[in-house]
């Protein structure tokens, strides 16, 4: 099998990217010139130089006849002064992916989506027959990868496209430098200043890097696919983390208020320092959410496991910190 990926320098692609290699598929994937990729070191990856905003870099990048693309690559900003940019990523880079896998003659189109797509709000568990409503939130990353899939999705109404669409909830696991590895960093050197009201869904990020492959296998063209895992409050979160470290956590949760008055205030100073705060209304809702959220059609058709325990998750991401000298 020979496949496509962008986004592999990510945390995600990371893990399909090995997992792939692990398999003997053949690898093809884009970088930008900063990119950091000593995560593939000694690794027989096929790498170019490309962006997704650039078609003629991506034209060149892309194999013909490619088995797979993995279009993994998108802005995960929750700061609205890189709105624009996010929008252009998240749309048009998808727009040009699947001009590529039109012109390449891609047997198999995979678009990470994120359980964003869905919106908030909703008064059941999540499943893929769940009214996608992430257009009418005001986070512009919710909007845009709700947006993405519907181009995706028409691509395949039109017979363009074999495309299956994943959407993970919050991913957990190691090669993590920018997610939930900052709360860890943050308990680990005691300066977690509180801990947000919601409720999530936390899935191994390798469970949902076999996902990807298993879609590209088996996973039915134009279908949502949830991979969700274990259900935990963010207090019970930060309590399995804080016993693994042997740190003392908060026991409540801050309050909705008071957590959104610290994300519009911090929103309104950073208008004068050009700094991305560490809360933004954006990242208030996120973390304030009470998600519940369903796998079974992914655990039936893409043997996707959601039984991994939240500890196990931790304590993946500790350890490859502690490889990585990210944390003691």
């Amino acid at each position: 099998m020979r496949v496509f990926i962008t986004g592999a320098t990510g945390f995600l692609g990371t893990n399909l990217v090995h997992l792939l290699l692990q398999q003997d598929i053949e690898v093809h994937a884009i970088k930008r010139a900063s990119s950091n990729i000593k995560a593939f070191e000694g690794m027989s990856v096929n790498w170019y130089e490309a962006d997704v905003l650039n078609l003629e870099s991506l034209q060149a990048a892309c194999p013909d006849a490619v088995d797979v693309i993995f279009h993994i690559a998108a802005d995960t900003s929750m700061w609205a002064v890189k709105n624009k940019q996010q929008t252009e990523i998240n749309l048009t880079g998808t727009a040009n992916m699947i001009r590529i896998a039109k012109d390449k003659q891609a047997k198999r189109f995979i678009h990470t989506s994120s359980i964003a797509a869905y919106g908030i709000h909703h008064d059941h568990i999540i499943t893929e027959q769940t009214e996608q409503i992430g257009d009418q939130c005001f986070a512009n990353y919710y909007r845009t990868k709700l947006a993405s899939e519907k181009l995706v999705k028409a691509a395949v109404d039109e017979g363009e496209l074999d495309a299956v669409i994943l959407n993970p909830c919050h991913l957990v696991g190691p090669w993590d430098y920018h997610n939930w590895s900052q709360m860890l960093t943050m308990i680990s050197r005691d300066s977690l200043p509180g801990v947000p009201p919601g409720y999530g869904s936390f899935c191994h990020i390798q469970e949902v890097a076999k996902a990807h492959l298993q879609a590209a296998k088996v996973g039915r063209t134009g279908e949502n696919y949830i991979l969700s895992g274990a259900d935990a409050s963010f207090v019970e979160f930060v309590t399995v983390i804080g016993r693994m470290l042997g740190k003392k956590v908060p026991e409540k949760p801050m309050p909705h208020w008071l957590l959104k008055v610290v994300g519009h205030v911090s929103a309104f100073v950073s208008k004068f320092t050009g700094k991305e705060p560490n809360m933004t209304p954006e990242k208030v809702l996120i973390v304030s959410e009470v998600l519940k959220v369903c796998s079974e059609k992914a655990q039936k058709e893409l043997n996707y496991h959601v039984d991994i325990p939240l500890e196990t998750m931790v304590s993946d991401c500790y350890q490859w910190m502690q490889h990585q000298e990210m944390i003691a």
